[in-house]
């Protein structure tokens, strides 16, 4: 064993160009005895064999910082698996901090998650760690001033010792293997971490940096993943199972399958964020921006893809491909899709000559390649903007090529899903051709073939749908390829309620034990389960074990880190128990509304006896919370409340002149006030000053309407304006969150304060002039009170201002009732 520094060792390091591999190792700091069990077996039949046949090397180097758990499980199995394929490797330590302060901080980490460790067992690890670090051909003592170093006795100094090593497990590894619950965040410097900045290198800071030392950073290298939760295999996968070899030799292609599987369960909103945050991360590919695309359509922001659609510039007349996969009809279908979508949002007049386009450039897609996904879709088009004789025979083409297939060898080699879209594509074909009976066999074969796919069988039962309601088709023909529904959880359902068996997506105001075993009970079954939390997940843990008791919070703590979705109640006090139960409820309710809208399923709502209601059908949810007043930490009473609050300001605001601020100040600014004295009632705090506009109302409907009132009379005013005044572009925000009522002590007048109001402030800054956007607590507060008068169709999971972090945004438009 030799002790040297980090710039010696990795000075000297060989590159994998020369036939070595360094295998970098990070994860928990406690498995139990099943994950320990299911970690061996995937490293042993999995992740080494795969790794070792793909690089090829002459030598590996295992790298880990010999922490407890997954660090001493690694190199454990890793080092005995190529010791016995006969493999020449040596082993590195890294240390942050010396042994013995690892062991402190390993003890004092688990005593705040309130686990317990006996002597003995401490003892063992300790002895563990010893006997591993004796094994290591080169130890590297990270602490600058070696293990007597004084400021060892300061937590933030050996915060970021370990946040250094972090930095080099990420830069420095060629594959980086971390065994990671899904979900999991954890301290900084810990596995999370590692992740995040393999993901992203240009996020590490510089002090911690070692590109300089080495190599050049490099986005998307190998990162394999190991979930200790999954069951342990008895030996090796299929070779056509992907799994462990796609997601260790291909980022990309990680990336894509995880969209897929998203898109598939109708988790339109993720699919779009993990193709954004990988562009983010500088991996590039047509279909990532298709993916991208494509999931912001499906949830309903329609005039958000096609900008961002145009924006790509795609040069679809260029050729059949552009060179990475993704071919001219797959974009001309997508351009015509969202086209289709803006004729269904739009208003009765406009609707017909919207159809009528998107069927134009379905047939351009249809006449470039045949195919018949874009031939049906140009025929329903076609037949929707009025034009039956042309419908009909494109109807007819398609359906002929469709039996043109099935006669080539009875579609031998054709897949589930093909044979699926042939299915569905025939059905469209027969009912515009109103061949009913055609119709029935094709759906029953159809659901056959995709039962689990949430977004193949809502899209195309909203198509269908749509065929029946124009030709006066009764919709009972398309039975076969019901949703399971959307089902809303509301707090404290009694025990003995039964739960349904199916479900495509379960919402849950996760108030008490009851509400996670049922989340747990739909987990288990492949459900997706959506959870409200009352505060940050560490926050509610803590108050878990309080209230419940150790075993409850650390089932609570499972959860989470298994990687389910999540919401999270801002704002609010811990003292506030019962209105913020009744909240973390109401929102559930909402966005389970949404859910149900977005993927066209029928809406559950388990308080009224789990039977099907419509997803804007009236409840108790929607009702106005009350105030809540109650003694604060002064002993003086607080009066707390829900507002809606809305921030508003002009793009290109400072460029205008003196001679143009009279005109601003009379139209613009003279405009938003006539919008506001229309809602006085509902009003409870009006403020401006410069170009911002900052308005809190009593409710979330109100604080729509106004947001809509003051962009048509500002996008109608601007128009009539030269110069400066008519480049201001309009920005607009919205929230829905508790606040402070008290008095301004300056102006002896009401206000309202708190941190929600800041954090409101910060979406208006990111919304592209022209757009309202609003937070996902105010889509869903809408959806109860307004269902039907406005849409919140998903925006992204956006940066706020002010490194204020990332949020799921909407955007805020009219619904049909208002079009």
């Amino acid at each position: 064993m030799i002790r040297i520094s980090l710039e010696t060792w990795l000075t000297r390091l060989p590159l994998q160009d020369d036939g070595h591999l360094l295998i970098g190792a990070t994860g928990h700091l406690r498995l139990s005895a099943s994950e320990r069990a299911a970690v061996t077996s995937r490293l042993r039949h999995e992740a080494l064999p795969t790794l070792i046949a793909r690089a090829r090397p002459r030598r590996v180097s295992l790298v880990t910082g010999l922490a407890p758990g997954a660090d001493l499980l690694f190199k454990q199995v890793a080092s005995q698996w190529l010791r016995e394929a006969g493999i020449a490797f040596d082993t590195v330590a890294l240390l942050p901090v010396p042994v013995p302060v690892l062991i402190d901080d390993w003890v004092a980490r688990l005593s705040e998650m309130s686990v317990t460790l006996e002597p003995a067992t401490i003892e063992a690890v300790r002895a563990g760690i010893e006997e591993q670090l004796a094994l290591c051909a080169v130890v590297i003592d990270l602490v600058p001033g070696g293990p007597a170093d004084p400021k060892l006795r300061l937590g933030a100094f050996r915060q970021r010792q370990y946040r250094q090593l972090a930095a080099c497990l990420a830069e420095q590894s060629d594959v980086l293997v971390a065994i990671l619950r899904p979900g999991h965040s954890g301290l900084p410097g810990g596995a999370a971490d590692v992740v995040s900045w393999r993901h992203r290198p240009a996020r590490i800071p510089a002090a911690l940096s070692t590109l300089h030392l080495r190599r050049p950073a490099v986005a998307g290298r190998p990162l394999l993943l190991i979930d200790p939760t999954l069951a342990a295999v008895p030996g090796p996968r299929p070779a056509d199972s992907g799994g462990i070899e796609s997601a260790l030799l291909d980022p990309l292609q990680q990336v894509l399958d995880a969209c897929r599987a998203a898109l598939k369960t109708g988790n339109y909103l993720l699919c779009h964020d993990l193709a954004e945050r990988a562009r983010a991360d500088g991996l590039r590919s047509r279909e990532l921006d298709h993916l991208a695309l494509l999931s912001l359509a499906n949830a309903g922001s329609t005039q958000l893809a096609l900008r961002r659609y145009r924006e790509l510039g795609i040069g679809v007349d260029d050729g059949d491909s552009d060179g990475d996969g993704y071919n001219v009809e797959e974009w001309l279908s997508l351009k015509a899709r969202l086209l289709k979508d803006l004729a269904l949002a739009a208003p009765a007049a406009k609707a017909p000559a919207l159809f009528v386009e998107s069927g134009r450039v379905y047939a351009q897609a249809f006449d470039h390649a045949q195919g018949y996904f874009p031939g049906i879709n140009a025929a329903t088009m076609l037949m929707l903007g009025g034009h039956g004789p042309e419908a009909l025979a494109l109807a007819r083409r398609v359906l002929d090529s469709l039996d043109a297939l099935a006669d080539d060898a009875d579609g031998a080699g054709v897949g589930d899903t093909e044979r699926y879209y042939r299915a569905v594509t025939e059905a469209e074909a027969a009912l515009l051709l109103g061949r009913v009976e055609r119709v029935r066999g094709a759906l029953a074969r159809a659901a056959q073939l995709q039962p689990g796919n949430v977004n193949a069988l809502s899209r195309t039962g909203a198509q269908l749908r749509l065929i029946c309601r124009h030709l006066g088709h009764d919709p009972a023909h398309l039975a076969a390829l019901s949703v399971p529904p959307v089902l809303f959880v509301p707090s404290a359902l009694p025990a003995e309620l039964p739960l349904p068996a199916e479900a495509s997506f379960v919402c849950i105001g996760l108030n008490g034990p009851r509400e996670l075993d049922i989340a747990e009970h739909y987990r288990l079954r492949g459900v997706r389960v959506h959870l409200v939390l009352p505060a940050a997940r560490e926050q509610l843990v803590e108050e878990w074990q309080r209230h419940h008791g150790t075993a409850i919070a650390q089932r609570l703590q499972g959860h989470l880190e298994r990687g389910g979705e999540c919401s999270i109640a801002q704002g609010f006090l811990e003292r506030e128990g019962d209105w913020r139960a009744a909240y973390v409820s109401a929102t559930a309710c909402g966005l389970s509304r949404l859910e149900a809208r977005r993927i066209g399923a029928g809406w559950h709502d388990l308080g009224h006896g789990g039977g099907p209601r419509a997803a804007d059908a009236a409840c108790g949810c929607g009702a106005p919370l009350p105030l809540h007043c109650a003694p604060g930490r002064t002993g003086q009473p607080e009066t707390r409340r829900l507002v809606g609050t809305l921030f508003a300001d002009f793009a290109g605001y400072s460029r205008l002149g003196d001679e143009e601020q009279p005109v601003f100040q009379d139209v613009l600014i003279g405009g938003i006030a006539a919008a506001l004295t229309e809602h006085q009632p509902h009003i409870l705090l009006q403020h401006t000053w410069g170009d911002a506009v900052h308005v809190v109302t009593d409710d979330a409907e109100t604080t729509a309407r106004i947001a809509d009132r003051i962009h048509s009379i500002v996008e109608r005013a601007r128009s009539g304006l030269g110069g400066m005044l008519e480049k201001l572009e309009l920005r607009l925000s919205a929230h829905y969150a508790p606040v402070f009522e008290g008095i301004d002590p300056v102006e002896g007048t009401t206000t309202y304060f708190g941190s929600q109001l800041s954090f409101a402030a910060r979406v208006e800054p990111v919304t592209p002039p022209g757009m309202i956007f609003v937070t996902e607590a105010f889509a869903a507060r809408l959806m109860l009170e307004a269902p039907d008068r406005y849409a919140a169709e998903y925006a992204g999971e956006i940066e706020l201002a002010k490194r204020y972090g990332k949020y799921r945004l909407y955007s805020l438009r009219r619904g049909e009732a208002d079009s």
